[in-house]
């Protein structure tokens, strides 16, 4: 299963918990702690969905 199959199945089961406004920050915490992961070398793969992600949440554009 590709990484956005993945995504998209855990959003639709889960919807009713991360559309809450502790569902967001929690999904926020997990997306700075991979994203921090990224930093160090690890699951490069998934940066780009990552970022578009925490952009879609935050309105803010991370760097690079």
């Amino acid at each position: 299963m590709s990484s956005e199959l993945t995504v998209r199945a855990i959003r639709t089961e889960f919807t009713h918990i991360l559309d809450t406004p502790a569902g967001r920050i929690g999904e926020q915490i997990a997306l700075a702690e991979v994203l921090q992961a990224v930093g160090r070398g690890w699951y490069t793969e998934l940066a780009p969905l990552l970022r578009h992600r925490a952009q879609e949440m935050t309105g803010v554009r991370l760097p690079v």
